[in-house]
């Protein structure tokens, strides 16, 4: 009596294992939208592989759907993550780019806790893909919440100005995976030569750059609102080096994104988050802003980047319009 009951739980935990395993291991990819039957038919046919193979072989072994840059890309996220496919049908519409490219976002992926220690929130979560004419994965990137896309793309309707704003979410997107990822390569090349660094009410800058100290001086945020420090591009970059050093994961999320257009130049944006950091030495949530230059749109730049605990006492964060547009 008592085996077969020990039969029926050991049953039970394989069915209830089972289904686990196999949307791990197994996927089928249905991408939808207004796209060449054939170019579809490869795009599917890729990211099938990648999400099939995904966390159970190495990158090496799906090099073929990728072109260089591509791979080299997604190989250094899945070198930082240990990152495996979440469903066992992922459906997603194709979407068309401005550049003639595609994007399919919303693919569900779960990200490995081990090593994390104890981390919050949901063990999923969603990956953007980019491909060519060729139907080749050409990047990969984790995606912003869907209401935060939702609004966003919304806005950018509304504003005809859909492009920048399609193109703000894949920066956004691209500088958070960044910091997933630990990649400072790409952080170092994001940064304007004279940015400034704001953490908190401390400003950060780089010496020898008298066109910024100009913009912070006559700022509205106001000397007795931040102190200026001055510190060099390299030394911020070698700091953060350090950070990603020393710890085994990051996971940095935002959970609300705010655009506003400079009215005088139409290639300046400031865009506004709020950010949890989590890592295994530090934790904090706070608002973020970036000031970002399209003005050169294959290479967008940062200008400013701000990070503060919470908002001010009249409930405002740091924004586009505390600093004046030098040019």
């Amino acid at each position: 009596m008592l085996a077969c009951r020990l039969c029926v739980w050991l049953l039970l935990i394989v069915s209830f294992l089972l289904p686990f395993q196999a949307d791990a291991r197994t996927a089928d990819v249905v991408l939808t939208g207004d796209i060449n039957p054939a170019l579809r038919k490869e795009m599917e046919n890729h990211l099938r592989i990648v999400l099939q193979k995904l966390g159970v072989e190495e990158p090496a072994a799906f090099r073929s759907c990728f072109p260089s840059s591509g791979f080299e890309e997604f190989s250094t996220l899945t070198g930082k993550l240990k990152l495996m496919n979440g469903r066992s049908v992922q459906e997603s519409p194709a979407l068309r780019l401005p550049d003639g490219e595609y994007e399919v976002r919303d693919i569900k992926v779960q990200v490995s806790r081990a090593g994390m220690g104890d981390t919050r929130g949901s063990p999923y979560q969603y990956l953007v893909f980019t491909f060519n004419s060729d139907g080749l994965i050409t990047g990969t990137r984790f995606a912003m919440e869907q209401h935060i896309y939702k609004r966003l793309i919304e806005e950018g309707d509304k504003l005809d100005d859909f492009a920048f704003h399609q193109q703000i979410l894949q920066f956004v997107e691209l500088f958070r995976t960044a910091y997933n990822r630990k990649d400072i390569e790409y952080i170092e090349k994001v940064f304007s030569d004279d940015a400034l660094i704001i953490v908190g009410r401390v400003v950060k800058e780089k010496p020898d750059a008298p066109d910024q100290r100009a913009m912070f001086e006559s700022s509205s945020l106001g000397k007795e609102r931040i102190e200026l420090v001055r510190k060099s591009r390299e030394d911020y970059i070698t700091s953060l080096r350090g950070v990603f050093r020393n710890n085994s994961f990051l996971k940095v999320q935002f959970d609300s994104l705010e655009v506003l257009r400079h009215h005088n130049d139409k290639r300046l944006y400031g865009v506004t988050l709020k950010q949890h950091w989590n890592s295994s030495s530090y934790s904090d949530t706070g608002f973020v802003f970036l000031m970002i230059d399209f003005k050169d749109e294959d290479n967008p730049l940062i200008h400013v980047r701000s990070w503060q605990p919470e908002k001010f006492s009249d409930g405002s964060v740091i924004s586009l319009y505390d600093f004046q547009l030098i040019r």
